[in-house]
């Protein structure tokens, strides 16, 4: 391998680090994990899900898990029921006013990213995103 070929895993790492690291990254990785990324996740699911499925989905804790649907609750976003089937287990599914809240974020979030969208371009917009997902496929999730 060439003398510059070699610094090349390292400056990748030293990109992707600083490009994870930033603050308005860490707030969107808190979105994601969070709030948010429970509101989102139920959007897609119309039966809804319990704890620990969205857990997995998002790759949250469980403790943190309960107080995020905790928070939710509390804000009326979502609704906890017992399964009529087997009541050890609570599903939990997404409210008007948590729909609502979750199409607020998502307009947040793309108004976040129109700069970046007008700065790169449509074509290179598309090309990052293909190429973030062959990125995704080198790092398959550990089931």
């Amino acid at each position: 391998m060439a003398k510059k070929e070699e610094n090349l895993p390292v400056e990748l790492y030293g990109v992707l680090a600083e490009l994870l690291n930033r603050k308005n990254n860490m707030v969107v990785l808190d979105s994601i994990r969070g709030e948010y990324g429970v509101l989102n996740c139920l959007m897609e699911l119309e039966d809804g899900a319990s704890a620990g499925e969205l857990g997995k989905r998002l790759h949250v804790v469980p403790g943190r898990m309960a107080d995020i649907l905790k928070s939710l609750e509390s804000k009326q976003l979502i609704i906890r029921n017992r399964d009529e089937n087997d009541r050890r287990i609570v599903k939990v599914t997404i409210t008007e006013e948590g729909k609502r809240a979750s199409k607020v974020k998502r307009a947040e979030i793309h108004e976040e990213y129109e700069g970046l969208f007008r700065l790169l371009g449509e074509k290179d917009v598309k090309e990052l995103i293909r190429l973030l997902k062959i990125v995704l496929s080198y790092y398959p999730d550990k089931k």
